[in-house]
């Protein structure tokens, strides 16, 4: 990762989770009053304004969920939005609109927040004038800004026409060892509890991914490293007990399998006999023979002890042979030994 300064950083895997930011009025008084009137978040803050006069300013779907929840608390609750028409779903319309409580000031731009030490006002120009409308409450809600995008590349991460980045349910973006978490990803809640289930949903993802890759490197010394994320990206963890058989003489090549943990037997039956070729453990490989060579499976391979595998499928397994020679002369090479036991 390089940074703007020039700065150069290496990791596994980065988590991304810079959030977003509210858009804001930008007029006299929303700076000032930030935190003693002003507010972007009616969850965060409602309760601290029970029986005063509020105002929402906004005319979305946003605007009008906070609204009602500010209803709870607001003794008179004025929406205020620039335009005549909301862009809110009719259901959340009716359901805040049709309060009693609630008063609609449109089209409407507020021009001020003013107060005395705390929010007691906002000036608004409506149909060419100017008033006050009496408030000790403000909570903006006219937009959202993630800024996680601003991070990469224009076009170098996927990311939805909003800015928000795509993640899948690991919190994976578009980039192999890319997390992105809380406000800064698309999703339907922007709340502290779905940002900190977001973060340890990709901690372990991570934690997994990390050990993955390394394993990647450790079975593919040659591989360019630069395929190394997405190769480890399509890597599925396999867990077998012991006597588990794995892979069977005879059946389709159409996987590659690192041993992480455990140890597995490798046996061939010939003239109806079973004979134990070989034994192998934590960094050990096998099923190559098959892809390399198009074949099926040579010999039967058996967990011997509780175990833990890594499986990469056939196409990921010939992509990496076909953009590695090296890769290939590697693996020829033990596929030649391990052929050669076999006969001896």
């Amino acid at each position: 990762m390089r940074l703007a300064d020039g700065t150069t950083h290496s990791a596994y895997a980065v988590i991304v989770a810079v959030g977003g930011e509210p858009v804001k009025l930008q007029v006299p008084g929303e700076q000032e009053y930030a935190g003693r009137g002003v507010s972007y978040c009616a969850v965060c803050d409602g309760a601290f304004f029970k029986d005063m006069d509020l105002a929402v300013i906004g005319g979305g779907d946003s605007a009008f969920q906070e609204g009602l929840f500010l209803t709870r608390f607001a003794k008179k609750l004025y929406v205020v939005h620039r335009r005549k028409e909301f862009r809110a779903q009719a259901i959340l319309q009716d359901r805040l609109l049709g309060m009693d409580k609630v008063e609609t000031v449109t089209p409407a731009v507020v021009k001020r927040i003013g107060g005395n030490g705390e929010v007691k006002w906002i000036e608004v120009e409506r149909d060419g004038r100017v008033e006050q409308v009496p408030v000790e409450g403000v909570f903006i809600f006219v937009g959202f800004k993630p800024v996680g995008r601003y991070l990469f590349k224009r076009e170098h991460i996927d990311h939805d026409p909003n800015g928000y980045l795509i993640t899948d349910q690991y919190m994976v973006t578009s980039i192999p060892g890319v997390y992105a978490v809380g406000d800064t990803r698309a999703q339907l809640a922007k709340q502290i509890t779905t940002a900190v289930g977001d973060a340890t949903t990709a901690v372990l993802h991570a934690e997994r991914y990390i050990e993955e890759l390394k394993h990647a490197e450790r079975a593919f010394p040659s591989a360019p490293r630069e395929e190394m994320p997405r190769l480890a990206g399509r890597m599925e963890p396999v867990r077998v007990v012991a006597g588990q058989t794995i892979v069977r003489q005879g059946d389709a090549s159409d996987s590659f399998f690192i041993v992480v943990r455990g140890r597995v037997g490798v046996y061939q039956t010939q003239d109806g006999k079973e004979e134990q070729l070989n034994t192998l453990g934590p960094g050990e490989f096998f099923g190559e023979i098959g892809l390399l060579s198009d074949m099926p499976r040579i010999a039967t391979v058996r967990a011997l002890e509780p175990s833990e595998l890594l499986r990469l499928d056939q196409e990921s397994f010939r992509r990496l042979v076909s953009v590695s020679a090296a890769t290939r002369d590697q693996l020829d090479q033990v596929a030649r030994e391990r052929l050669a036991a076999t006969r001896s």
